[in-house]
Order: structure tokens, then sequence, then C-alpha cells
């Protein structure tokens, strides 16, 4: 059985916007999943991209670029998107992501105000977010008991100092060892 490759989301994000490099093994060489997405987005994002017969690897550039992408087909990894948008060098357009508003939480709105609360700057469409790069700085993150919502919050929290998100145990919902991984990862 494939792993679900949209729980690598934050993972490879972190890599991207930290300049570092995550290697996942085990990634399909085919598969339907919307997780699959992940390497050709942050590529679009500025990423550099190694996928092996059997592995991806991430590894960031030090420059994180803003993309337009229609998300409708990969809605899960939006929030981790939009978080990353959050940290690029230019503006970006997230669409297709009407139906999320029914999902744990609207979450475009918690997006929204998220990432208004940390002083960014953030425009809510019918469909998606318009997100303008602007320094951001340390507040509690909201989850709304959303586990992407939380691996948002996560993300940021690596790069803009003070961000803690407020219940990071709601990932226990796809991801049980998210906490552990994420400490892992990050060295804490």
């Amino acid at each position: 059985m494939e792993p679900d490759l949209s729980n690598a989301a934050p993972f490879l994000a972190a890599a991207v916007v930290t300049g570092g490099a995550v290697t996942v093994p085990g990634w399909p060489e085919q598969t339907t999943q919307p997780g699959d997405d992940l390497p050709e987005l942050l590529s679009r994002m500025g990423a550099r991209v190694d996928r092996q017969a059997d592995a991806v690897t991430i590894a960031g550039t030090g420059s994180i670029s803003g993309l337009d992408v229609d998300l409708r087909n990969v809605t899960e990894l939006a929030a981790v998107i939009a978080a990353m948008a959050a940290l690029a060098d230019s503006p970006s357009r997230l669409r297709g992501l009407a139906h999320t508003r029914g999902h744990e939480t609207d979450r475009i709105v918690a997006l929204a105000t998220e990432l208004r609360r940390l002083g960014g700057s953030v425009t809510e469409l019918d469909d998606g977010l318009a997100i303008t790069p602007r320094p951001l700085h340390g507040e509690i993150w909201h989850a709304y008991g959303d586990h992407r919502m939380a691996t948002a919050g996560a993300v940021l929290g690596l790069l803009v100092d003070g961000v803690r998100v407020d219940d990071i145990s709601v990932t226990s919902k796809t991801l049980p060892e998210f906490p552990s991984l994420w400490s892992g990862l990050i060295g804490r």
C-alpha cells in the first residue's frame, strides 16, 4: 500500500523554506494520488527536484517564487502552499479551493485570518486566496481543529520567530507521528 503522499507536504516545504533538502523514500514512480503533484508545484516555487525510482528529494535554493495555480485537484496541499506563498518573493494566487470552505474549518477564511494575524497581506477570493508576501511576525497560529492548518503553521514557524501552533495534536488525524517526525527534522 502506498503512503499518503500529501503528508509529505510540510516536510518537503521545510526544505524549500529553509534552503535545506529532504528525501522521501518509497515515493511511487506512478500514482494517482494528489500528493504526487508536490514535486512539480515545489519546482515552480523555486525548489530543485530529484526524482529517483523509489524516492523524491526536494532541495531549497534560497528563493521561494510565488505562483498562480489552480489547486482544485490537490486541495489537501493548499494550506502548506499558502504558507509558502506568504514567505515567497512574489505574489501568489491560489484558485480552485471553494469546496475547502466545508472541510474541518473554512480553510479559505482560516488561512486568510491566520496569515493576516502574522502581518500577511491576503485577499479572500470566492475560490481561493491572493497572497502578497510581506514581513511576518510571531503569533499563536490557530489550527481550528484542522490537521492541514496545523502543518501550515509549523512550516511558517521555521522562518517566523514566535509562531507557535495552538494544537499540533490535530495532526493525529492523518499522521499521528507528526510532532516527533517534525522535531526530528528540525532538530528540536
